[in-house]
């Protein structure tokens, strides 16, 4: 489901798809309602594409069982809006994830300590955080081993923060194999 403009909630009956792999209910500017369960039940479900719902909302819908998840989803994109200040503290279980892409979080300043438990994570990708000045600390970076990515496009604060040596969170991504800025190649 994705660019549904005018779907205001998802339909139950979406859960019952139990060997579902792949997901995507995005960029649904009406959707306020995701029905608690439907993420829980999809217990195959490798990749969800997830958010960019109503303006109105004051936080994601549907997430209370996304823990069910943990083992199975390997890939999140996560699109926020602009009254969103942070992310879901739900995902924070999902030590699986190999894969994670967050976009549109234009009133985030920090992502979460909670970020470095993603120890199986290879590609972290951050998109269009206008006001994203901070990531985790240099101890939960440093949890995330097997990263071998990292790329911040179109987010002028983290950026300028992060683009030289001196800068205050260079230190944090400087032992990343391959760094990625406003689609420039820093480090690889």
């Amino acid at each position: 489901m994705w660019n549904c403009c005018s779907l205001i909630s998802v339909p139950k009956d979406i859960g019952e798809l139990r060997s579902l792999i792949y997901l995507e209910i995005s960029f649904c500017p009406k959707l306020t309602s995701i029905p608690e369960e439907i993420l829980g039940n999809l217990t195959s479900l490798k990749e969800l594409r997830i958010g960019f719902f109503s303006e109105e909302l004051e936080e994601f819908p549907g997430l209370s069982s996304i823990h069910l998840l943990c083992a199975s989803l390997e890939c999140l994109y996560l699109f926020g809006w602009k009254k969103l200040k942070s992310l879901p503290p739900q995902l924070q279980h999902l030590v699986a994830l190999k894969s994670f892409v967050i976009c549109f979080f234009d009133g985030m300043e920090s992502l979460p300590e909670w970020l470095g438990n993603f120890s199986s994570l290879q590609k972290l990708r951050i998109e269009k955080c206008n006001s994203l000045m901070h990531l985790p600390s240099m101890e939960a970076m440093q949890c995330l081993s097997k990263l071998q990515g990292l790329e911040i496009n179109r987010c002028p604060i983290l950026a300028e923060r992060c683009i030289k040596e001196s800068r205050p969170e260079w230190r944090k991504i400087a032992h990343m194999p391959y760094i990625q800025i406003n689609w420039q190649h820093i480090k690889q």
